[in-house]
């Protein structure tokens, strides 16, 4: 008999378990949303039965976390009864926002079941404090350079829970003074108006103001963080201050330039000339690890690169090298191509190329280059000869004076 009544107990079951439904959390709203640290939430569960069967003693339970709370006379669970085939139905809940909720999306977990509560689903609420807080999210500028003043436009958002009003954004001051009594000067100022004033920003709303920036000429070629004060008040009148800090970096270029201080002898076809070129440095930054390069259509050249090292800013160098000139170079002003490569402030290649002239003398003036040695060597001939002429008088005069004044003496 045993034999027969388990197997049959079994079965019902089996098909207690076949005509059951399937019941599933679909959805939770809540109001207010978002909601604020502190407030009261409603939230509303929406309860599917997926199954062609009813769910009958259909319940819900809800597990409460941090930061939420049931308030007085909720209760965890509740029995919903049936629910009939593809039919949804609602269950209410009434809960608390804990004061130090943290603002962000936090998970609140359902579960529902026929008797037992089996399947879970996980949903998520907004909490976001209902004071405003505002930030500065973007700059059209990120580098300014030393002596030049620069319009910046900075994007003010409000990323809090409520409205912010009477909005004033200033630079700090030039100067400041420490606990300790040093005076600290600040490369980066404002000019022009010292603050700038927004109306209100709603929750999520931003708008642009221009602040003009000077740079110390002296200022130091690196990053600096510039604090922004941000004053306004919220919806209840109360003051609120915040810091913002803008990253600049202060950087400025290099500019080489060259030119050539003397050409000894002058440049003819055919000679060979001791050229030297000055190099200097009119830019903000160093040029580092300076080569030149001398080329050019004509010529050839005994050390055509050279290695300067660090050409600093306001700073000169020179250098010096031998061209010869071919003998079909043509008499005129022709052009010598000088490549300047170097590092900038950031390590980045840069290359300037600059053209030097050089002017190939013509017939006339090579002659009258050949006129001035030719002048030089007569009269150095000249200076020779009379010497040699005052040694042959002396050498035939002073054997007769001594001749003569031996004889006055008898």
């Amino acid at each position: 008999m045993k034999k027969i009544i388990l197997p049959l107990l079994f079965v019902l079951l089996l098909a207690g378990y076949a005509f059951a439904g399937d019941l599933e959390a679909v959805s939770l709203s809540y109001s207010p949303a978002p909601v604020a640290p502190g407030n009261a939430l409603t939230v509303w569960v929406q309860v599917k039965n997926n199954s062609i069967y009813d769910a009958e003693d259909a319940i819900i339970q809800l597990k409460t976390e941090f930061p939420f709370v049931l308030q007085p006379g909720e209760t965890v669970q509740q029995n919903i009864g049936i629910i009939n085939p593809f039919e949804t139905t609602t269950v209410e809940y009434k809960l608390l926002v804990e004061d130090n909720a943290i603002d962000g999306l936090h998970s609140i977990k359902v579960l529902v079941g026929e008797e037992i509560p089996i399947r879970e689903s996980s949903f998520s609420i907004n909490v976001l404090s209902r004071t405003p807080k505002l930030e500065i999210v973007e700059s059209n500028v990120d580098e300014l350079s030393p002596g030049k003043i620069t319009p910046i436009i900075l994007t003010v958002k409000n990323i809090g829970g409520s409205i912010a009003k009477n909005i004033v954004l200033k630079v700090n001051p030039e100067r400041t003074i420490t606990s300790t009594g040093v005076v600290v000067e600040r490369e980066i100022v404002s000019v022009g108006a010292s603050s700038k004033y927004i109306d209100r920003l709603e929750m999520d709303e931003s708008a642009n103001v221009q602040l003009d920036l000077s740079v110390n000429q002296n200022a130091e070629l690196k990053n600096y963080s510039v604090p922004i004060t941000i004053e306004y008040f919220d919806q209840n009148g109360s003051s609120k201050t915040e810091t913002a800090y803008l990253g600049i970096k202060v950087t400025a270029e290099a500019q080489v330039d060259a030119v050539i201080n003397s050409i000894t002898p002058g440049a003819f076809p055919g000679g060979t000339s001791e050229i030297v070129i000055d190099m200097f440095n009119i830019g903000l930054a160093d040029a580092k690890y300076v080569v030149v390069e001398i080329s050019g259509e004509y010529i050839s050249v005994e050390e055509s690169k050279q290695f300067i090292g660090t050409l600093e800013a306001d700073d000169f160098d020179s250098f010096k090298t031998k061209i010869s000139f071919d003998v079909t170079t043509p008499m005129q002003e022709i052009p010598l191509t000088l490549s300047i490569y170097y590092k900038d402030d950031e390590l980045a290649e840069r290359i300037e190329t600059k053209q030097l002239m050089v002017n190939v003398a013509g017939p006339g003036e090579a002659a009258g280059a050949g006129g001035s040695i030719l002048t030089g060597f007569i009269s150095l001939v000249a200076i020779v000869l009379e010497l040699i002429g005052l040694y042959v008088v002396a050498k035939w005069a002073y054997p007769r004076a001594k001749s003569f004044l031996v004889k006055r003496k008898k």
